[in-house]
């Protein structure tokens, strides 16, 4: 079933979507409910990336929301330097303050 372009979301609908689940996708386990194999996702991931590059020290998480797939990299490599992307203002001021915090508690 195809979604006629006029009918599709645009990035500000996006982006307003993403604005309004922060607190929702900064969960690791259920941040993506819509995605029921999203756990799953992130672990294959993270170890595609763990095994593919020996020594991570940089990191482009496009995209990143809310930082899970990040946070999930840094549990098998780090430290490593990371730049942020995303699409919605609140998605990305909360992804550094909770890599931040993971990295400072000592989680990793």
């Amino acid at each position: 079933m195809s979604t006629p372009l006029e009918n599709k979301s645009t990035s500000k609908d996006i982006q307003k979507r993403f604005d309004n689940d922060v607190d929702r996708f900064s969960n690791l386990e259920t941040g993506q409910a819509a995605t029921i194999d999203a756990p799953l996702a992130m672990e294959l991931i993270t170890q595609a990336a763990v095994s593919g590059t020996v020594n991570i020290r940089r990191v482009l998480d496009i995209g990143c929301g809310a930082g899970n797939n990040t946070l999930k990299l840094l549990q098998s490599a780090s430290p490593f330097d990371c730049d942020l992307i995303d699409l919605s203002q609140p998605m990305l001021e909360r992804a550094p303050r909770r890599i931040e915090w993971v990295a400072w508690a000592g989680l990793m």
